[in-house]
C-alpha cells in the first residue's frame, strides 16, 4: 500500500512509560483502526491491536537526533507494501509486552544505515517466522525531541500539533504525574484453555510473592500473555508469564500436576527468570496438606497456600484451583483444606464425651442403689438386716 507517512513513535525505556507520537505498521488490520488527524486510540483499541498479532516487535531509537525519513531509506520502501496507522498521542495506556507473550524490544545502535537494515531484515525475518501479515511493528525514540519537517514522495513523515502546557501547570507538575496510573485488578486469575479434559483455573484473592532466601522480594503482580497448557508424560503443566515491575524481566511460573486414581493432586511449581531455562523448583505442601481434589472438582483454602524449596518461597492468598476441566468457564465444586472437622471442633467433641461419660456413669451408680422395700412398725416382728463384710 502507498504510505501515507511515518510518525514516530517511542517505545518505553524499560522502566518508563510509551511515550509518543507513535508508528504502527504491518498487519492489514491496522486499516480499520485508523483515525482523523491528532485523534488518539484508547485502552481497549490498542489490547485488540495487540492481541490480533502473532508477534510484535519494538524498534527503540535512543539517539537525541529526530528521526528522518532519509535515515532509513529500506524501511521506506518497505513501508510502500504495508499498512500502516499514525498516532499522535505522548504515550500508550498499555505497553505491548502487558498483552502478548511474543513481544520483542529492538534497541537502534551504529550507524544510520546499519539501524535502517536491523528494523528492515528483523522484520522481514518475524514475517517468514509467523506469516506475511502477522507481525506488528513499532518505531520510535525514548529520547524527547522536536519533529522534523522531512518528507516522503511529497508527504511529510509527520506533522503533530503539541498541546501548550500552562505555564503553572507545567512548574508544579511532572510529565510523569501527568500520565494516568494504570488500574491493576486486586486479585489473581488464571484461566489456561485447552483440549477438553486439559484446562486448567486458578484463582487468588491477592497477587503471588516471591520471597528468595537473600531476603528481596517480587510481587507478581503484572501477568502478562494468556496462560498456557504444557502436558508431559507425567504431568500436566500450567504456564503463567509476569513482568517484574522493577527490572522489566519476565518471570515464569509452571505449575506443575499431576493425576492419579481418580484424584488430582498439584505437585510444585517451577520458577524461571528471563529466558533461563533452569530456574528454582518449589514443592506444594506435603499430603494430606497438598491442593488435591476428585477429578471434575476443584480445591480451596482460605490459608495462604506456600510452594517452598531451600532456595526461596511462593505464596498465595486465598486460593481455589482446578485442573483437568473440559470447560474453564466456573469451578466445580470445592474440596476445602479446612475440612469438615477442625481442632476447635474436635476439642468441642472430646469435651462433651467426657461429659457425657461422666453423666452415664453417674446415672448408673445412682441406678444400682438399692433402696428397702419393708419398714418396722408395732404391729409386725422386727426387722433383722444381715449384713456381709
Amino acid at each position: 500500500m502507498p504510505t501515507k507517512g511515518l510518525l514516530l513513535l517511542f517505545l518505553y525505556s524499560v522502566q518508563a512509560n510509551l511515550e509518543g507520537p507513535f508508528l504502527f505498521f504491518g498487519p492489514k488490520s491496522l486499516e480499520k483502526y485508523k483515525r482523523p488527524a491528532l485523534k488518539y486510540l484508547d485502552q481497549d483499541e490498542l489490547m485488540r491491536i495487540y492481541g490480533e498479532q502473532a508477534a510484535i516487535v519494538v524498534f527503540n531509537n535512543q539517539d537525541s537526533v529526530p528521526l528522518s525519513s532519509g535515515y532509513f531509506p529500506r524501511l521506506r520502501k518497505m513501508l510502500e507494501r504495508q499498512s500502516t496507522l499514525l498516532l499522535p498521542q505522548d504515550f500508550l495506556d498499555v505497553h505491548p509486552d502487558y498483552i502478548s507473550n511474543e513481544t520483542q524490544v529492538l534497541t537502534l545502535q551504529g550507524p544510520w544505515s546499519e539501524r535502517d537494515a536491523q528494523m528492515t531484515e528483523t522484520f522481514a525475518r518475524l514475517q517468514d517466522i509467523y506469516g506475511a501479515g502477522r507481525v506488528l511493528g513499532i518505531l520510535g525514540n525514548s529520547v524527547s525531541q522536536s519533529l522534523s519537517a522531512d518528507y516522503i514522495d511529497g508527504e511529510p513523515w509527520s506533522r503533530v500539533r503539541r498541546q501548550a502546557l500552562n505555564e503553572s501547570a507545567s512548574s508544579t507538575s511532572s510529565p510523569e504525574e501527568d500520565r494516568p496510573s494504570k488500574i491493576m485488578q486486586k486479585f489473581a486469575l488464571y484461566n489456561a484453555s485447552a483440549l477438553p479434559g486439559k484446562g486448567a483455573l486458578l484463582f487468588s484473592s491477592g497477587w503471588p510473592e516471591l520471597r528468595r532466601t537473600n531476603g528481596t522480594t517480587i510481587r507478581l503482580s503484572t501477568p502478562v500473555g494468556e496462560p498456557t497448557i504444557k502436558p508431559t508424560r507425567l504431568y500436566t503443566i500450567m504456564v503463567v508469564r509476569f513482568v517484574d515491575g522493577d527490572s522489566r524481566d519476565k518471570i515464569t511460573l509452571e505449575f506443575s500436576f499431576k493425576q492419579s486414581q481418580g484424584w488430582w493432586t498439584a505437585v510444585g511449581v517451577e520458577v524461571k527468570f528471563g529466558l533461563e531455562n533452569i530456574g528454582i523448583s518449589l514443592k506444594a505442601p506435603s499430603p494430606p496438606d497438598a491442593p488435591s481434589a476428585v477429578l471434575g472438582k476443584s480445591y480451596h483454602c482460605s490459608l495462604p497456600l506456600v510452594y517452598s524449596s531451600e532456595d526461596a518461597t511462593l505464596t498465595f492468598p486465598d486460593i481455589q484451583m482446578q485442573i483437568f476441566m473440559d470447560g474453564t468457564e466456573r469451578f466445580a465444586d470445592a474440596f476445602d483444606c479446612i475440612g469438615w472437622t477442625t481442632v476447635p471442633i474436635w476439642s468441642g467433641v472430646m469435651i462433651s464425651f467426657i461429659i457425657l461419660l461422666a453423666l452415664a456413669i453417674s446415672v448408673t451408680m445412682i441406678l444400682d442403689i438399692k433402696t428397702m422395700d419393708r419398714f418396722e412398725n408395732n404391729r409386725s416382728k422386727q426387722l433383722t438386716i444381715t449384713v456381709s463384710e
